[in-house]
C-alpha cells in the first residue's frame, strides 16, 4: 500500500467513513423499530430519531468535504468546488447523479438548521426513503477507494 500523505489521507477518511456508517445503520435500525405517528413518540424516541437524522448528516457531510475529496487528492485532481466533486464522483460512478448529491446537500442544510424541529417528520422520511441509497453510494465509494490503495 502506498504511504503518500494522499494515501494516508484517503485511507483516514475511508476508515471514517466505515465508522460513522456504522452509527448510522444502527440508529437507522432504531428508528425501524418506533411508531410511525411522530406526535405520539416520547422525548426518548425524539432521541433516537434526532440522532438518526444527525448521523445521516454527518455521513453526508463525510462523503462530500472528506471521502470524495481525498480520492481527488489522491488522483492528483486540482481542488474544486462541490460542483467540481461531485461531477468527477459521478463520472467514477460512484454517485447516482450530481443532481441527488446536491438534494442530499440540501437535506443536511435542513437538517442542521431544523432547530425546533418543526420539520422533523419530513425530514425523517426523507433520511428513511434516501438510507439505502447513501448506504450503497457509500459503499461503491469505499470499494473504489480500497482498490485506489491497492487494499
Amino acid at each position: 500500500m502506498s504511504r503518500s500523505p494522499h494515501a494516508v489521507h484517503l485511507r483516514d477518511s475511508l476508515d471514517e467513513l466505515v465508522r460513522a456508517l456504522g452509527h448510522l445503520q444502527y440508529s437507522a435500525e432504531a428508528c425501524d423499530r418506533l411508531p410511525t405517528d411522530m406526535s405520539a413518540l416520547s422525548e426518548e424516541e425524539l432521541s433516537i430519531v434526532e440522532a438518526f437524522t444527525s448521523r445521516f448528516a454527518r455521513v453526508i457531510d463525510l462523503l462530500t468535504k472528506r471521502v470524495l475529496r481525498a480520492l481527488d487528492h489522491f488522483e492528483l485532481h486540482d481542488a474544486g468546488t462541490l460542483l467540481d466533486v461531485a461531477n468527477r464522483a459521478e463520472k467514477r460512478g460512484l454517485i447516482e447523479s450530481v443532481d441527488w448529491l446536491r438534494e442530499l446537500k440540501d437535506t443536511r442544510n435542513r437538517i442542521a438548521h431544523d432547530y425546533a424541529g418543526d420539520r422533523l417528520t419530513e425530514i425523517l422520511d426523507y433520511c428513511r426513503e434516501e438510507w439505502p441509497h447513501l448506504s450503497e453510494t457509500c459503499q461503491r465509494t469505499l470499494s473504489y477507494g480500497n482498490r485506489l490503495l491497492g487494499a
